[in-house]
């Protein structure tokens, strides 16, 4: 009899041992029905009500219901339980807003930087108010300001090919975008006016070594003049020269 009574003692306090090193999870989750894993393990849809873990540090992964590569924004906390005790988790998810396009794998901008290509999800907390720009390739910009919580599709217009043909004509388009004839006459260009600049600049010091060393007052003043006019001369051929330069290195980079 003492022997039953001494296993019912041991029993029971290995089971209250037991129980004092688990603990219990709430998780609840803005929106609800959202699946949760716990320790990499699934179980189940939020509102989830007195889950029994071990007590001590845990890791919960809560799964977006957005799917898809673009949406990726499932949320990993680690948390600390303590036996005995109920910890209760609220899990706030953002509102994804899907931006689409007629035609999709267009570049969606905002503040001049790329977020992505459509289809694809933002943050409408995050981004509400804020202008986004859609661009592709063959069509007109589209910009547009996300104001409603709801998915977006944008139908982008063609590129009209007569304007295109319009602009084409241009003075400054053929000057800056034609090819060869532009690219040597930006050349030619650079080298005649640095050659001048140089021709000039020769001229000024020749005048000014002639007015260092004659000693006729007339001839001075000439010299004199000489060499202020053809110092002028250069400076004006040098900065048209640089102009040119600017041009070809232009055209040569980023035509």
């Amino acid at each position: 009899m003492k022997t039953f009574i001494i296993f019912l003692i041991l029993s029971f306090s290995m089971i209250c041992m037991a129980q004092e090193k688990k603990a219990t999870l709430t998780i609840e989750s803005i929106p609800d029905k959202v699946q949760v894993r716990i320790n990499s393990v699934l179980v189940g849809t939020t509102p989830i009500k007195n889950y029994e873990v071990d007590a001590g540090y845990i890791t919960i992964e809560s799964i977006s219901n957005e799917a898809g590569v673009w949406n990726n924004n499932n949320i990993v906390q680690e948390i600390f339980t303590i036996p005995g005790q109920d910890t209760t988790l609220v899990i706030v998810f953002p509102k994804m807003i899907k931006v689409n396009s007629i035609p999709f794998h267009a570049k969606l901008l905002v503040n001049n930087q790329i977020l992505g290509l459509t289809p694809m999800s933002v943050d409408f907390n995050q981004y509400r108010g804020k202008e986004f720009l859609l661009e592709k390739s063959g069509y007109k910009s589209f910009r547009f300001i996300l104001e409603k919580q709801s998915s977006q599709l944008y139908t982008l217009e063609p590129l009209d090919l007569a304007s295109r043909d319009e602009e084409s004509s241009s003075f400054t388009y053929g000057l800056l975008h034609s090819r060869m004839k532009t690219k040597f006459l930006f050349l030619t260009g650079t080298v005649v006016t640095h050659w001048l600049a140089f021709y000039f600049k020769n001229l000024a010091d020749d005048n000014f070594e002639k007015y260092s060393t004659t000693g006729n007052p007339a001839l001075m003043q000439k010299y004199w003049d000489n060499t202020q006019k053809y110092d002028r001369f250069s400076d004006i051929s040098l900065g048209i020269s640089y102009a040119f330069l600017g041009g070809l290195i232009y055209t040569v980079l980023w035509r």
